[in-house]
């Protein structure tokens, strides 16, 4: 472990050993970039604690106290009961309920929802280090073993269609880098998803896009450091790299996946080798008159 996970995961345990004297708690989890092993010098704390019923106000005011902790936001921000300052350090405590953990655990496993959010709660769980009620976690843990296929199949069905180039293919030719660069994004977290769900792999959020592409088996070669080039090179260059990762991608679905309909791995149903049109005024008498 790198020294900014280590001091951070010291003052962990430090603020879970006193998490843990309450009554009614469960657990308590360290996750985000402590658990993953990512800290670096900008990382805050994250912290998990799963509890029998959701603490009111006032007990969640003694928590507060007893972590000597204070806002980080003020009481209108929707982080202003979870996002602390403790010694001047940002550190956010999730407070959850094991029945709401284990519900959302149920819609992604048994319901395959595509919501994000509990995709992530899930990846939170996989990933996260407990450090009370390590009883409670592990078999969530384990429940999380196996990614469902049903939910495999999903995310490609869903996402696989994103994959269209037409609005990029034009974005790079007009003088609009803002339109250009939210498409070229979007299409790039809709691959991310479908390599995910290839892979059987939780969704880390967008954050950790990058570790998580390096560890997935079952990816375009070189697949982060081409995703990254295709925001400092030129529009039309980088339209052409996104086609060929995209073509590859599409490529290993058929490969891995071969059950899933042809039509959703069809490269021509992508249009991914378009070039678009310049359409000049029709030349001649009577052409304007013809299109009144």
């Amino acid at each position: 472990m790198n020294p900014a996970v280590l001091w951070r995961l010291d003052l962990a345990r430090s603020l879970s050993d006193r998490l843990g004297r309450f009554t009614g708690i469960r657990a308590v989890v360290v996750g985000g970039s402590v658990a993953r092993g990512y800290s670096d010098a900008w990382s805050d704390l994250e912290l998990l604690a799963y509890w029998d019923a959701d603490p009111d106000l006032d007990l969640l005011r003694t928590v507060m106290a007893a972590l000597g902790a204070t806002f980080r936001y003020g009481p209108d921000h929707a982080g202003h009961w979870s996002a602390y300052l403790i010694g001047g350090f940002p550190v956010d405590v999730w407070h959850r309920t094991g029945a709401a953990e284990e519900a959302a655990q149920d819609a992604v496993l048994r319901d395959h929802s595509l919501d994000l959010v509990a995709n992530n709660l899930l990846d939170t769980i996989r990933s996260g280090i407990p450090l009370v009620g390590g009883e409670t976690i592990q078999p969530w843990k384990d429940r999380l073993a196996v990614y469902p296929d049903g939910l495999a199949l999903r995310f490609l069905k869903h996402y696989l269609p994103h994959f269209h180039l037409r609005h990029l293919q034009f974005a790079a030719r007009r003088d609009n880098p803002t339109a250009f660069f939210h498409t070229l994004s979007d299409v790039q977290c809709s691959l991310f998803l479908v390599l995910l769900a290839l892979n059987g792999q939780w969704f880390p959020t967008y954050k950790w896009m990058y570790q998580s592409l390096e560890t997935l088996p079952v990816v375009p070669e070189d697949i982060g450091p081409r995703l990254r080039r295709m925001y400092r090179e030129p529009p039309l260059a980088a339209t052409d790299h996104l086609r060929d990762v995209l073509a590859e991608t599409l490529t290993l679905v058929r490969t891995t996946v071969p059950c899933l309909e042809p039509r959703l791995t069809a490269e021509d149903r992508y249009e991914l080798n378009l070039t678009p049109t310049a359409y000049e005024q029709p030349a001649g008498p009577g052409h304007a008159a013809g299109y009144r």
